[in-house]
């Protein structure tokens, strides 16, 4: 198991793609945490007391998405260049394949999420400091503002991950992240209304709602409606990962 999770990591790591998405993301982090909402920020902003706080959850929210892609490429790579099946060969248990991948993809995701969305708040402050701007009072809920933007960006990469083990077509999981998060959620949040909360992908949102205004369910059952769509996807999918092209 050790072997080959450290083969999905040496993946992730030798791809170029991941470095595009990382320098995405970073140049989005300066755009936004740095520029826009810090360096641009008006008075009534900075006298926010949950100003840092939006900084760390407005930082994940649209960054999840190419961290996701980067879980995504790892599995629908493999798939697209045909080389799934040396590492499949290689290995004793194809359980332990998509384990080493989900760790892989795990690890990825909490080291991601903890970077950027530490860096932000760094970012406006430093962008404050420079600017001689004033910051308000803050209020911080240290602990379960970290816990609950971990797990959000984690579940968000997470059910990438399990969307592209049950795709495998590199073309069609990239067009799936895409569009089931905002348009597909959007349209049957029309047809749902209050209940739209319980999607997947909505009820992630939950979790990044500094005060939880506009919400209809609590952080705990957010992070339990999400974990129930984690679970019964990992399930279809490591099913259909053992019985696929298996002799």
């Amino acid at each position: 198991m050790i072997t080959a999770f450290r083969s999905e990591i040496r993946k992730i790591l030798s791809v170029r793609s991941t470095y595009i998405f990382l320098a995405i993301s970073m140049a989005m982090e300066l755009l936004f945490a740095f520029y826009l909402t810090a360096w641009r920020a008006t008075g009534e902003q900075l006298a926010s007391p949950h100003y840092l706080s939006s900084q760390v959850v407005s930082a994940i929210n649209p960054l999840m998405l190419f961290g996701s892609l980067v879980g995504i490429l790892l599995v629908t790579h493999e798939y697209r260049y045909n080389t799934i099946m040396y590492t499949l060969t290689a290995a004793r248990s194809r359980t332990k394949v998509l384990v080493a991948k989900l760790l892989a993809v795990t690890l990825f995701a909490l080291i991601f999420t903890f970077v950027f969305g530490l860096l932000s708040p760094l970012l406006s402050l430093l962008a404050i400091k420079i600017h001689g701007l004033h910051l308000g009072h803050q209020e911080i809920a240290y602990a379960t503002l970290a816990a609950r933007s971990l797990f959000a960006g984690w579940a968000f990469m997470i059910l990438g991950f399990i969307l592209a083990v049950i795709i495998r077509a590199q073309v069609g999981a990239l067009v799936t992240m895409f569009l089931l998060p905002g348009p597909v959620e959007a349209i049957l949040g029309l047809l749902l209304k209050k209940n739209a909360v319980y999607l997947p992908f909505s009820a992630n949102n939950t979790l990044l709602d500094i005060q939880g205004q506009g919400a209809h369910i609590s952080y705990t059952r957010a992070a339990l409606v999400v974990s129930i769509y984690i679970v019964v996807g990992w399930i279809v999918a490591w099913y259909l990962f053992l019985k696929r092209d298996a002799a």
